[in-house]
């Protein structure tokens, strides 16, 4: 029987085997492979696998690149790829879980009777398998490996939403909602419909005049409110005071600036399976490092994504690589190897940064690092040296394998503070 594979490690596979040079045959078909291990959820959530109004389910596989996890709520079985997706997941149910204690207040209830008021600011509830339970058996980061004005234009037009959500924005509710996400640490515009409800249904009170923003945050149990200090601050202020129309204009004039062309500014602003917050990280972290050369390839990369957690592995990616670049060791550019970027650092030695959850020597795995590292030794001026950079785990035979490599590897690289885990 075969493992089950995350979708974006059957693409990373594919792309690296089809755009490199041949692996070597002592390692495409001598070398002894693995299956990724079954994992214990309170061991590698650390006592975090039950929480209020969930329980990840035993055992967690992986696919050699992604954890698989299954998740289960009121609303039936989850399944979702990759430490960060779940760690996203497990906030947006924590927060959930506090918006709920809202309704046991007087005053909330009151308010939600004086905007029951006001039929026009809410938003008509459609769903279609809200919580994806179509099994998947490979990650889209492992398929990803495997292949290697205008707002209200746009409302007529059914472009960016309805005449009601339109409605909305006029009224002052879409501010509100804008406002009560990011101070309580989530994404305004949220795909997990159980928390995007909550998030209109509140706002919703504080645009009927009942409670303030600030009065809502108030009845929400304490050590929920998010607090960001620094250059990230401007970035929660630019998502609360933009419309989603504003937010879209400003990413793309961001990434213009940094060399994207508008071909591939086009492609990442209609991708699906980004938020419009996730896109603007995108492109505010990419500013943050224009000086180096080639950044348009992330960027590429970012607009390609087939699927939410090959996305959410882009998205992760571009955020560790400017962490990297400011903590680490400073880039000189961004190259494609073997159809995967790759960051060259100023000193001359190349580095992999990969937001991987579990590495283990599958036969995938080890035809795709092996491609790699052939396509760095064919590069004209071949690296000094390769720093392999993940954020999580990696098994002992893998870690034998690719430092046979001679790459210097570094695993459990925790992701920057910030909006994205």
């Amino acid at each position: 029987m075969k493992r089950a594979k995350s979708a974006l490690a059957s693409a990373l596979f594919a792309g690296l085997a089809f755009a490199a040079l041949p692996v070597p045959l002592s390692v495409a078909f001598t070398d002894t492979y693995e299956t990724a291990p079954e994992q214990d959820p309170a061991v590698v959530l650390d006592g975090r696998e039950v929480g209020p109004g969930y329980l990840v389910l035993s055992p967690v596989r992986g696919d050699g690149y992604l954890r698989l996890y299954e998740v289960e709520t009121d609303l039936g079985i989850e399944r979702l790829s990759g430490d960060g997706l779940l760690e996203l997941r497990l906030h947006e149910l924590k927060v959930l879980s506090a918006m709920e204690k809202l309704e046991s207040d007087a005053s909330f209830l009151d308010g939600l009777k004086k905007a029951a008021m006001r039929p026009a600011e809410f938003v008509e509830s459609t769903v279609s398998d809200p919580v994806g339970t179509a099994k998947n058996t490979i990650s889209g980061v492992g398929k990803m490996f495997g292949r290697l004005s205008r707002g209200v234009e746009q409302a007529v037009s059914g472009e960016a939403g309805s005449p009601a959500e339109l409605a909305k924005s006029i009224a002052g509710q879409a501010r509100a909602r804008r406002e009560l996400a990011v101070k309580l640490g989530v994404d305004p515009y949220t795909n997990y419909k159980p928390l995007s409800d909550k998030l209109d249904q509140a706002a919703s009170v504080s645009t009927a005049g009942s409670l303030t923003v600030n009065a809502l945050l108030a009845l929400v149990p304490g050590g929920m409110i998010s607090q960001v200090a620094g250059r990230a601050e401007s970035f929660r202020t630019s998502l609360v005071d933009s419309t989603r129309a504003e937010l879209e204009q400003r990413t793309a004039d961001t990434l213009r600036e940094v060399g994207v062309s508008d071909n591939v500014i086009d492609q990442l602003l209609k991708n699906p399976f980004y938020t419009p917050a996730e896109r603007a990280v995108i492109a505010y972290h990419l500013r943050q490092f224009s000086m180096v050369d080639g950044l348009d390839i992330l960027a590429v990369k970012a607009a390609a994504a087939q699927g939410r957690d090959e996305a959410y592995f882009q998205l992760r990616k571009v955020v560790l690589t400017l962490h990297y670049h400011e903590t680490i060791a400073g880039l000189a550019s961004i190259r494609q190897v073997a159809g995967y970027p790759i960051a060259i650092r100023r000193d001359g030695a190349a580095a992999l940064i990969m937001p991987l959850d579990m590495v283990a020597w599958t036969e995938a795995t080890a035809s795709a690092f092996a491609t790699m590292n052939e396509g760095l030794s064919d590069l004209p001026f071949p690296p000094t040296a390769v720093d392999f950079l993940m954020t999580g785990d990696i098994t002992d035979l893998a870690a034998e394998r690719i430092a046979s490599f001679g790459w210097q590897i570094t695993a459990n690289m925790p992701m920057p503070d910030g909006p994205i885990h």
